[in-house]
């Protein structure tokens, strides 16, 4: 099994150079076909920064960190009364300021200042790293967690040293989001973290097929797909790893004869992930842009329109799917699939075939769905027969050295080693760093999340052929014992400051946040965690008692929200069973289905109680409730709005 680092939304490393228009459809910010707020209504502002904010030694190196603040305040009446702060993620800032509506919409009703902040390492709060001796060892978690802090006590100088701030962040940002709450209560009154998977650290023991299980609800009749789609896509897989290769060419529409049939078949598989994530109500470039071709808008709903030509049975499946050993036919086609292995084929076709065959149309369905993502842009007339399409999925092991030659490296040398820094060498660059924070922040703190490793093994009702063994543990997929080491990360030419060692068990990241649920469920507070079904980071986030493990995506259908802290913490689970990534945090759309009305519905009451307003937007004043929580009125207020 190899583990896919892949950041939770992660963006293309460039600099926005243009202002994307965008326009409302529904939004209370301005009528149908106004422009949508974007960064172009930004007042710009940049701080200077730490590099390093936790050692105290020598005078700091420091680089310019950029903010987007809006003030819907009425400056006559005081000013703010209260900030929301995005905590942004492994992007320019841009890709949120243009993308978080919440934060807009809420900011217009009750009159917030906004604050988008930028993520060191990109963008334009990119550091000078030429010179500095282990440039890349600044890049973790704890030291953008530090900047946004010291950022909110700056902005509290100017404007009010109480001002309450709710922290908002979606994917990465959404962890950073929850996090924040959890490690400076006194700076942020609450957050909302919205697709954070933070449960996906092995000490949560996340399950490892998760992102394949919500993408095959994503795919099926549960996610408003036909009811077919699924079942055509499994027997498709085995089918064309036994077909010829000038068969494959003429039914996909390859630019030239296949090696290999599965090797086809696995990257039509490889953009799901993608396409789960952009599974939005409305055309978006979100996803598109972040791990695609640029800004080009997938369709509404793009699965249920990629499936629309698979939408009639074309394959027949028999035998025990959940167990991987069934047969498939198309026409008269047969193929027995026995875990990995597809035999036993019987009148595979060998010359042109018939357009009217359900082979033809089967093969036809399929490039249908890999087009939906791979010719977003409308201008390929072939697909390439090596299955190259524009994605971001990466490799940890396009990352890591490799593993440690002992795998009994004893618990304490690992402890001792899992900080140690490459602080030998200073970074020497002939242009300024482009890379990203996201490759550094998983070397240096070891971000490993184990929901998205395990597919095909009959859970999924979608991928083939299986990744892994059948029962494979959670350590054989880790790879190494707990408490041993793994090898460093590559840190590019030039650059330095990787640990020698990687830990592929996270365990500093669960020493600094919690080795368990309770970590959030009990100790944290005033925490929203909001998760879409359909996301392929949604196993593991943060959810209800039980967890991913026995939620049946497959019927989910609510509640929404569910309470799952102590009587006094407020911390909730928001639960979208048509929702894509961070669903809840865009711009509000007329065919938002009923759950994002209502967790968008429920975050603003949140908001509203942890500021100190009541629900009307006005200060708020003692109540029965402290914790001024009424679900039954967002419920309500949801049930107007549609």
């Amino acid at each position: 099994v190899r583990r896919e680092s892949r950041s939770p939304g992660s963006r293309a490393h460039r600099v926005v150079r243009s202002v994307r228009t965008i326009t409302s459809t529904r939004s209370r910010l301005g009528p149908v076909g106004a422009p949508l707020p974007s960064s172009a209504n930004c007042t710009w502002q940049t701080f200077e920064q730490r590099l390093d904010h936790f050692s105290r030694g020598a005078e700091p190196a420091t680089f310019s960190q950029r903010l987007c603040l809006y003030d819907f305040s009425a400056k006559e009446n005081g000013g703010p009364t209260h900030m929301l702060f995005y905590t942004g993620n492994e992007s320019p800032v841009e890709e949120y300021v243009n993308n978080t509506g919440l934060m807009w919409e809420v900011g217009a009703e009750l009159g917030s200042l906004l604050v988008f902040a930028e993520h060191r390492y990109e963008g334009e709060s990119v550091p000078e790293l030429d010179g500095v001796p282990a440039c890349l060892s600044y890049c973790t978690v704890e030291q953008a967690l530090a900047d946004y802090a010291t950022v909110i006590d700056f902005l509290r100088d100017q404007y009010g040293a109480t001002l309450p701030v709710v922290a908002v962040g979606g994917s990465y940002g959404g962890m950073l989001a929850g996090w924040f709450r959890m490690s400076y209560p006194s700076t942020v009154q609450g957050a909302i973290a919205a697709s954070a998977p933070i449960w996906g650290l092995p000490s949560f023991e996340p399950r490892p097929d998760g992102s394949s299980v919500a993408i095959g609800r994503a795919f099926s009749a549960a996610g408003g797909a036909p009811a077919s789609c699924a079942t055509n896509l499994l027997g498709a897989w085995p089918v064309i790893a036994l077909l010829e290769p000038e068969i494959l060419q003429e039914g996909l529409d390859l630019c030239s004869a296949p090696r290999d049939g599965r090797e086809i078949a696995s990257a039509i598989q490889s953009v799901f992930f993608d396409l789960a994530e952009a599974n939005y109500p409305f055309p978006s470039t979100y996803i598109s842009s972040a791990v695609g071709p640029g800004y080009y808008p997938l369709p509404a709903w793009p699965i249920r329109e990629a499936c629309d030509a698979l939408s009639e049975p074309l394959v027949e499946i028999s035998g025990d799917t959940a167990a991987v050993d069934f047969r498939v036919t198309v026409d008269d086609l047969t193929v027995d699939v026995k875990w990995s292995e597809a035999t036993n084929a019987t009148a595979l076709p060998t010359g042109p075939l018939d357009p009217a065959s359900n082979l033809a149309k089967l093969l036809d369905g399929v490039k249908g769905v890999w087009a939906t993502w791979c010719n977003v842009t409308g201008e390929l007339e072939c697909f390439g027969a090596t299955g190259s399409c524009a994605t971001g999925r990466r490799r940890l092991a396009d990352l890591f050295v490799g593993a440690s030659s002992s795998a009994a490296v004893a618990i304490e040398d690992a402890a001792a080693a899992l900080k140690t820094r490459l602080t030998d060498d200073t970074c020497s660059l002939d242009e300024p760093y482009a890379g990203g924070s996201w490759g550094p922040l998983c070397c240096n703190d070891d971000i490993n999340l184990y929901n998205t490793v395990v597919q095909g093994i009959g859970s999924d009702g979608l991928f083939w052929p299986p990744n892994t063994a059948p029962n494979t543990s959670l350590e054989s997929i880790v790879g190494v014992p707990y408490g041993a080491t793994a090898g460093g990360c590559r840190a590019g030419p030039g650059l330095s400051g990787y640990p020698a060692t990687s830990d592929p068990w996270s365990r500093w990241l669960q020493a600094e946040f919690g080795r368990a649920p309770s970590a959030v469920t009990t100790a944290a507070s005033n925490i929203v965690f909001s998760n879409g079904l359909f996301d392929p980071w949604s196993t593991a986030g943060v959810y209800p008692a039980g967890g991913p493990r026995n939620l049946n995506l497959d019927s989910y259908d609510g509640p929404v929200v569910v309470d799952i802290g102590t009587p006094d913490s407020d911390v909730s689970a928001v639960l979208l069973d048509y929702g894509a990534h961070h669903l809840d945090l865009m711009f509000m759309d007329d065919n938002d289905p009923p759950c994002a009305v209502e967790a968008r519905a429920f975050e603003t009451d949140r908001i509203k109680a942890w500021v100190g307003l009541d629900a009307t937007g006005s200060p708020a004043t003692s109540s029965g409730d402290p914790l001024g929580r009424d679900l039954a009125s967002a419920a309500r207020r949801a049930e107007s709005t549609l």
